[in-house]
């Protein structure tokens, strides 16, 4: 009997973007806390599961878009509550949201459905 071997999508690379994505995001936010980057939680939780598809082409699984997705989104979500901690999230927030944190949540959750929903579709 031989032993089968099973392909297992790589995710540390588009994981890795999306980290770095969110050290960038956290650096310029610490040197201007007065700013807000709306689109910087979408952009690292939306990142990795795209960046995933494109790189692993067909042989991405669904499974490991939904992982990186999902492990994207609590990169984003870590990365503003450091911001927060800090005192770095003071910036205005769109009229729509309370607040930065309200809004930092809204587009990272939107990140995550749209970065798996494109992860998703490009998948067999």
């Amino acid at each position: 009997m031989t032993a089968q071997t099973i392909a297992r999508t790589d995710v540390r690379r588009p994981l890795m973007w999306g980290a770095l994505l969110a050290v960038l995001w956290v650096a310029v936010a610490v040197l201007r806390p007065g700013t807000t980057f709306h689109l910087a939680p979408f952009l690292v939780a939306a990142a990795p599961p795209v960046l995933l598809v494109l790189d692993e082409g067909a042989a991405a699984d669904r499974a490991s878009v939904v992982k990186t997705g999902a492990i994207a989104g609590v990169l984003s979500l870590v990365a503003a509550l450091l911001l927060l901690t800090i005192g770095a999230m003071d910036g205005p927030a769109f009229e729509v949201f309370p607040g930065p944190l309200v809004e930092t949540l809204a587009f990272t959750a939107v990140g995550v459905v749209g970065g798996i929903g494109f992860g998703w579709w490009r998948t067999r």
